[in-house]
């Protein structure tokens, strides 16, 4: 493990400017990353179980129900005693068929659901980790984050591990020893859009979504220089792209045209404000009225929104680190995009796609910001792909800074 992270060393530097440093000198800093990195990866991996335990007290005993509002009912829909509450429709009644058939040892509390799902897939997040490069230290704060999220919202009984579940298949297809990039983008949709064939019908958006991204990224990626306008242009082409889409439907798919269309307002109307109290941070559009234009310029301010949740910043410190959490996805994503001609990897050029089609979609379709974080860490596998990667590293410690020229002894 210390030779690849080494050579992960190296990698990352490749596109740093070249410092005063002799060969004697940049390999013994290339070295001692090497070592630092090997730490962290230890690091990242010993406290995988310590996070869970941790996150499952916290669900246990500490978060109040709210933040459960669909695994409780699921659960009670499982154990048939949820009534009136029971929505035997959609996601709901293929989460809770698919809860019923996998209750072989007759669960029927929260605390035994977790406490099984929590251990079962933190065995495979540990061994997505254990075959990911060595990460930097913000690398490991990072996915020790998220791995606390994921134990905490998506493994337990409820709707979010049947997606995290799917993106796993997509992260399966994307490591496969094939460098053939379309195959890879081909079989990553295939598996999104089976997921709208029976579980969330919008998946098929995102499948289509992750082909468009594919194609525009594309042609940057062949470019030999990157700037500003280079990212501003690509910005403009995915919000066009939505905006085609949006177009094409109006014409030919007018009922799921004026589905999309009113969608924030059907969630007022059918949630209410905050829902109770479980809703309380529901992304409402900003700018009154309807027609194409409007919902255009509501979609690109709620997307920002969602990208850069200041709002959540300001509701009080319980809602700092979902805010910290978001602000990190979208460096990384706009450091991968800054820097798409250097991708060669081309599972990690396609995580890049399948991961940007969603969040597009997910602006469309996310009624608030408890349920956007929760669903975009229930993407944890593809999400690795893109956080842990050689260009995702950051130059904090003095020999990293030393070995990109920004530090002199």
């Amino acid at each position: 493990m210390a030779r690849g992270a080494h050579a992960h060393a190296r990698q990352a530097q490749a596109t740093q400017p070249q410092s005063h440093l002799s060969d004697a000198e940049r390999e013994d800093l290339e070295g001692r990353i090497a070592v630092s990195n090997y730490h962290n990866k230890n690091v990242l991996l010993a406290l995988i179980f310590p996070i869970m335990i941790v996150a499952k007290l916290m669900v246990l005993f500490i978060l109040p129900d709210k933040y459960f509002f669909d695994n409780n009912r699921i659960l009670n829909m499982v154990n048939g005693t949820a009534g009136d509450d029971a929505w035997w429709s959609g996601s709901y009644a293929v989460a809770t068929n698919m809860f019923i058939k996998l209750n072989v040892l007759d669960f029927t509390t929260m605390a035994q659901w977790t406490i099984m799902l929590g251990m079962m897939f933190s065995v495979l997040v540990f061994a997505m980790i254990l075959r990911a490069n060595s990460p930097d230290l913000l690398q490991t704060l990072f996915i020790l984050a998220t791995v606390g999220l994921l134990n905490i919202y998506v493994f337990n009984i409820g709707k979010d591990i049947i997606q995290f579940a799917f993106f796993f298949a997509v992260y399966v297809i994307l490591v496969l020893p094939i460098e053939n990039s379309v195959i890879k983008v081909v079989g990553s949709a295939m598996v999104l859009y089976f997921e709208s064939t029976f579980y969330r019908e919008y998946y098929i958006l995102i499948a289509a979504l992750v082909l468009g991204v594919y194609a525009i990224l594309l042609f940057f990626r062949s470019r030999r220089q990157l700037g500003l306008a280079s990212l501003g242009w690509i910005i403009v082409l995915m919000f066009g792209m939505i905006y085609a889409m949006m177009i094409v439907a109006k014409a030919i798919m007018p009922d799921e045209y004026n589905q999309i269309i009113g969608l924030r307002a059907g969630y007022s109307a059918a949630f209410g404000e905050d829902n109770g109290g479980n809703m309380n941070t529901a992304i409402h559009n900003w700018i009154p009225g309807g027609g194409l234009p409007i919902f255009m310029v509501n979609y690109v301010v709620n997307l920002i929104r969602m990208m850069l949740p200041f709002e959540l910043a300001i509701r009080g410190a319980s809602y700092l680190p979902f805010f910290a959490f978001q602000l990190m996805v979208t460096a990384y994503m706009v450091n991968l995009l800054r820097k798409i001609n250097q991708v060669e990897d081309s599972s990690l050029f396609i995580a890049i796609c399948v991961f940007l089609g969603y969040v597009l979609a997910s602006a469309l379709f996310e009624p608030d910001f408890g349920s956007w974080t929760r669903h975009e860490s229930a993407t944890f596998p593809v999400l690795l792909l893109l956080i842990l990667n050689p260009l995702q590293r950051v130059p904090i410690t003095k020999e990293e800074r030393m070995l990109a020229g920004t530090l002199k002894e």
